[in-house]
């Protein structure tokens, strides 16, 4: 492997990192019985998981794009981490989605903002567990 792609796979592993720190960080950060959310910390680490995605998903175009030269002979399971990555998307635009909502006191929002921090992470487990099998 050269310099780049290295590099590439550091990034990559990078915005994993971003991603699950705060998706993790989020699950603890909801409120609870007689507890309001801790609004400042959750929109930090909500942007750092979206940089984190954002880093993810550039590395990861970038490294197949420079080890296969496009998308032939890709693994089937990189098809399946692929399908991971869209559930990871729609368990964050669900939780973006109903998190203003959920700051104003809505319980079915704080709800959604629940299940789709835990959509998201328990995505990454499959994506990981797909990448070693695609790439491992």
């Amino acid at each position: 492997m050269d310099l780049a792609f290295n590099l590439l796979l550091f990034a990559h592993f990078l915005g994993l990192m971003l991603v699950a720190t705060a998706f993790v960080g989020l699950l603890g950060q909801l409120p609870g019985r007689g507890r309001e959310p801790a609004q400042a910390s959750n929109r930090y680490l909500t942007r750092l998981g979206h940089w984190g995605v954002i880093i993810a998903i550039v590395s990861g175009l970038l490294m197949i794009w420079q080890r296969y030269g496009g998308f032939g002979g890709i693994s089937h399971w990189f098809w399946v981490k692929m399908l991971f990555l869209v559930v990871l998307t729609a368990g964050i635009v669900i939780a973006a989605s109903s998190a203003r909502k959920m700051r104003a006191g809505d319980a079915a929002a704080a709800n959604r903002v629940r299940l789709g921090r835990i959509v998201a992470a328990v995505s990454l487990v499959g994506i990981v567990l797909s990448a070693v099998l695609a790439f491992g």
